[in-house]
């Protein structure tokens, strides 16, 4: 005897799988008059479910992020924790997809047919056409610190702009007027890193203070700090410096004090610093900084997926989760 599975119905009614799904577990975001069909096909043919489809208690979701994540230990496992601790509480299984960054081979859409899939969560950035890929599927989708502006779906982001006003007053209300920037714009994931040096730019701009094109330096490396010594060096050999730095996180922070200390510089005494994350452990070191609410970015872009799948027709939202500044004595008032 032939096995009668969701493809099959799906294939009879030219329709997708999850659909099948979600009609024969009377979940929203399927019209009436399929539904209808969708069972009457179900019972014309002899399909029976099975223990996990008869568990409308349990919602399935894939999270589907790029394979640098996988080697962070700084911000994403936060922000996976809330993730896996909202999902055990309210009967949510989570499955994994990881893509490949370099290799834009779409295999990975063969494993996300396969599985029973409810929701999708995108977490950090992954290329434009890969995303668009997952987005056709049409299952309810919320992306995590990424976004689009061809993609309809939901986001959560932290307030990166927002950091970068906090951080830039906090400054000039120490007296700092030379403000410096730090990016890594070849980061794997640089959405939010590009939306904070705009925050940067724009904070500076609306103060008046000069954006000094030699203090704005783009091309910070977490591996390898050879780049800041270079820049670090050729600023003290034409004798104008910062007063201040804000950078693009806690890491980019830490690279630079290191410099600095090997340079003869102190902070906060010579040189004030910001980072951005509020990386707790990491460093032996107290750094300013703007603390990313991670916890709180994973379980609220999961109780939105949530919402998302139970009300499919609402509009679209793109959230932001505000910041605030912690002040660990890395900023000198001047």
């Amino acid at each position: 005897m032939v096995k009668v599975t969701l493809e099959t119905i799906a294939k009879e009614l030219g329709t997708t799988k999850n659909t099948v799904s979600r009609a024969l577990r009377n979940k929203p975001g399927v019209s009436d008059a399929l539904r209808v069909k969708i069972i009457n096909m179900a019972e014309l043919i002899g399909y029976h479910k099975n223990g996990k489809e008869n568990n409308e208690s349990l919602t399935n979701i894939t999270m589907i992020y790029n394979n640098n994540l996988s080697t962070d230990i700084y911000f994403w496992p936060s922000v996976m924790r809330g993730i896996f601790e909202y999902s055990a509480n309210h009967h949510i299984s989570i499955q994994s997809i990881i893509i490949d960054m370099i290799d834009e081979d779409d295999k990975y859409l063969q494993a996300l047919k396969e599985k029973h899939c409810d929701g999708i969560l995108v977490i950090g950035g992954i290329p434009e056409i890969q995303f668009k890929r997952i987005y056709d599927f049409g299952i309810p989708m919320v992306a995590i610190d990424h976004y689009s502006d061809n993609i309809a779906c939901d986001y959560i982001n932290s307030a990166n702009e927002y950091s970068m006003t906090k951080a830039v007053d906090f400054l000039v209300e120490h007296g700092h007027k030379k403000i410096g920037f730090i990016n890594n714009e070849a980061a794997p994931y640089n959405f939010s890193l590009m939306r904070r040096y705009w925050g940067y730019i724009k904070r500076m701009e609306h103060l008046g203070l000069e954006v000094n094109p030699a203090f704005v330096w783009s091309d910070s490396s977490y591996a390898d700090n050879s780049y800041l010594r270079n820049q670090m060096d050729t600023l003290k050999s034409h004798g104008d410096m910062p007063t201040a730095w804000v950078c693009v996180n806690d890491l980019t922070a830490y690279n630079l004090y290191t410099v600095l200390m090997e340079r003869g510089l102190s902070v906060p005494d010579d040189v004030s610093i910001i980072g951005n994350d509020n990386i707790q452990g990491a460093f032996h070191i107290q750094l300013t900084t703007m603390e990313v609410p991670k916890y709180t970015m994973g379980s609220s872009a999961l109780r939105k997926l949530i919402h998302r799948i139970n009300h499919p027709d609402e509009p679209y939202e793109s959230i932001k989760i505000f910041t605030r500044l912690i002040d660990k004595g890395s900023v000198k008032k001047i």
